[in-house]
């Protein structure tokens, strides 16, 4: 039998785990059971005392293990009791390539510093920081490692993101991979929260959750919610973001202008236009001429049973159509006797038989008696000659009008594929028109509401309500694909003149999003024309910047220099590396 993995196991509820939580518990069961499997052994009395002590120090060696796995946790990444992380066994080389620390601030002197808060457990509190962002944290939200409620004095270290200058100075990976499809988050604001107690890490009781209440400068209503899983090294889904307060609902719909109204318009028409085609085409051919086979004659076979009939055509004109041909009695037949042609029947009626132009059914009628006969029309000597000579130029004549209508058919069909087809190509471009347009009136639409962000004061901007279950790493993202448009192949140069080689982080920012593209320094450099972007180089433990305005000319004058200036190694704080950004 293969090995098979149970993908979607029932929840496993709080409570149970939490009753797994007591660590001196677990070692005693764990003995407990260990000693009782050993006795059951057969050789177990045999080798007694050193069965005993090989089971012991297995449980001590195997707990041991286990206590420094789930307890010594990495300072990025606290244990949760609700969640947990499964990592592969994996060699000395891989396991010294994936120690390397996931989140690594690329520039030393520089980073997004923690604010720190001071509360009492069993009395939770709301926590304002320098942005005026909330931490709202319940009544007796803190529980140790052994699951036990906190009493007394915590710490909470917070810090939050808003910019492209506090995404490159946190080191906190912003690519974002989902069934294989890699992209960048557009953030609308991040968040980093952390507990602790004697400087022991604390948790987050399960039962409850702290709110965060996060001033944000996008006010567009498009993000998600992602926590970051520093084990797995992505984000995780959580749901839509659709927590936004201190503005009025914004609708997100795409207002329609006369020139899109006009493109739906003509777009509508288009699929009634291709049915009238289809109606006007399906008549022409139904108007064809059509093409009917003739019937083949048949002769007369030698040794089968025949009769013909003597009738007045004027009183039987039905079978006027069998004048000259003799009637072949067919072996279905099991009451035939060549007496019945010695009777002068009075009626004689003829329909299809079982097997369609080949038999008919012959019913003869005399006064109460009647009989039925399958029979075979067929022609015999010169009658038979005739017939054919007649039914070969038809079979002729046919096949000439066949030919002409499959001919005409075919014509039809491809006329009507090509009216169709431009049709279609016009449909196509209406739509790629009516997109462009829908595009151009939602970036309308951003702008004016960013405008309008702008105008309005602090107290007013929007806020972000993330709800925090576990310790870590949070964001309000918008998932973007490379920018498409113009690629080329980067030679970075230092006030315009020496080559910048070693590069050991290369940033590209964009103006138009809250974005930031991590890019590998080997690759094509991508970017949209119609974006406004900067860059933001490391190398050899410096700091390099291209502004706006010398990306634009570099890359319209189709060059592959990209020219960068040294920023001063004494900024070493988030607000001077902002101005320096132009952010």
């Amino acid at each position: 039998m293969g090995t098979k993995f149970n993908i979607d196991r029932k929840p496993v509820p709080d409570e149970e785990i939490n009753s797994h939580k007591d660590f001196g518990e677990l070692i005693k069961t764990f003995k407990k059971q260990s000693i009782e499997k050993a006795r059951s052994d057969t050789n177990f009395l045999k080798n007694k005392k050193i069965t005993y002590t090989a089971i012991i120090a297995g449980a001590t060696v195997l707990c041991t293990v286990t206590y420094f796995s789930v307890f010594k946790s990495k300072e990025t990444k606290q244990t949760t009791y609700d969640k947990i992380t499964t990592i592969p066994l994996q060699t000395n080389a891989q396991n010294s390539k994936s120690n390397k620390a996931f989140i690594v601030p690329p520039i030393s002197k520089l980073n997004v510093p923690y604010q720190k808060f001071k509360l009492k457990s069993e009395h939770g509190a709301t926590l304002k920081t320098q942005s005026n962002s909330k931490i709202i944290v319940p009544k007796n939200a803190f529980v140790n490692k052994k699951g036990e409620n906190i009493i007394g004095d915590v710490e909470i270290q917070f810090r939050e993101f808003h910019d492209q200058a506090d995404i490159i100075a946190s080191g906190i990976p912003m690519k974002y991979d989902s069934a294989g499809i890699q992209s960048h988050l557009e953030s609308a604001g991040m968040i980093d929260i952390k507990g602790y107690q004697n400087n022991e890490p604390i948790f987050i009781n399960p039962k409850k959750q702290i709110t965060v209440e996060l001033q944000s400068t996008q006010i567009a209503d498009k993000f998600n919610m992602y926590e970051l899983d520093t084990v797995a090294k992505n984000w995780t889904y959580l749901h839509r973001d659709n927590s936004l307060k201190g503005l009025e609902k914004q609708d997100n719909t795409v207002k329609e202008n006369n020139v899109t109204k006009t493109i739906q318009k003509q777009i509508d028409a288009i699929p009634p236009k291709i049915e009238i085609e289809k109606v006007v085409y399906s008549k022409k051919i139904n108007q064809l001429p059509k093409a009917n086979e003739p019937t083949k004659p048949s002769k007369a076979i030698e040794g089968r049973p025949k009769f013909q009939l003597d009738v007045n055509a004027k009183e039987f004109p039905e079978l006027a159509t069998f004048n000259n041909m003799v009637f072949e009695v067919g072996s279905e037949n099991k009451n035939y006797n060549s007496k019945l042609s010695e009777i002068t029947w009075s009626s004689a009626e003829i329909s299809e038989g079982s097997q369609k132009g080949k038999n008919y059914l012959l019913t003869l009628k005399l006064r109460d008696r009647i009989e039925k006969l399958f029979v075979y029309p067929a022609l015999t000597g010169k009658d038979f000659d005739n017939a054919l000579k007649t039914y070969d130029i038809k079979y002729i004549e046919y096949k000439n009008v066949l030919a002409k209508r499959l001919a005409d058919e075919k014509r039809l069909k491809e006329e009507f594929e090509k009216k169709q087809a431009e049709y279609l190509a016009e449909q196509k471009k209406l739509n790629d028109d009516l997109i462009k347009e829908r595009i151009k009136i939602r970036q309308e639409q951003e702008q004016q509401l960013a405008n309008q962000f702008k105008s309005i004061g602090n107290q007013q901007r929007v806020t972000r309500i993330f709800q925090v279950s576990n310790f870590g790493i949070y964001n309000s993202d918008c998932p973007n694909s490379m920018p498409k448009g113009e690629v080329l192949n980067p030679l970075y140069m230092v006030n315009g003149t020496t080559p910048l080689l070693n590069l050991s982080y290369s940033y590209l920012i964009c103006a138009n999003k809250n974005l930031v593209y991590n890019l590998n320094p080997n690759e094509p450099l991508r970017f949209n024309p119609a974006e406004k972007y900067s860059m933001c180089i490391i190398a050899n433990g410096k700091t390099y910047l291209c502004d706006h305005e010398t990306f634009a000319n570099n890359t319209s004058n189709k060059q592959n220099k990209i020219s960068l200036k040294e920023i001063s190694s004494e900024i070493d704080n988030v607000v001077d590396f902002k101005k320096a950004l132009g952010i």
